[in-house]
């Protein structure tokens, strides 16, 4: 009996341990919002972290039919990773609001080929080498 309610115990611990806290998006003025994330203790989803927390912002402000913009990013690193925690204050912007700008499109170029220079590279001069005498060398 002591085994069952020690492995129920450690079986609630664990998964305890697995879960993410999230909190948001919560109201913080007009039309702008907080969200707050932080990864299970022993996760590997820290890297992750900031792309869950954008694409929960941004699918908020699409059920409203607005658009997104972020207005303030936090990201802290406990010490040797633990307490990571990541918090996003963003805006659901009407396309009417008049602090709504829209983002360029992003165009990213082929890489340009190096220019080679017109100018032969110059020939090493080859060594010049004296006319060789006999050379004797005597001893006696």
């Amino acid at each position: 009996m002591v085994s069952k309610a020690f492995i129920f115990m450690f079986s609630i611990l664990y998964l305890a341990g697995c879960s993410s806290v999230s909190i948001g998006p919560i109201e913080a003025g007009e039309d702008s919002y907080v969200i707050s994330k932080e990864p299970a203790t022993f996760s590997s989803e820290e890297d992750d972290l900031l792309a869950s927390i954008l694409a929960q912002a941004n699918a908020y402000c699409l059920e409203k039919k607005r658009h997104m913009e972020v207005k303030h990013l936090n990201e802290y690193t406990g010490f040797f990773g633990n307490d990571t925690k990541t918090t996003l204050v963003f805006a659901c912007l009407s396309e009417e609001n008049e602090t709504y700008q829209p983002i360029a499109p992003v165009v990213i170029a082929a890489p340009v080929a190096p220019i080679q220079p017109n100018t032969p590279a110059p020939e090493p001069e080859q060594p010049k080498f004296f006319p060789q005498e006999k050379l004797t060398n005597y001893a006696f």
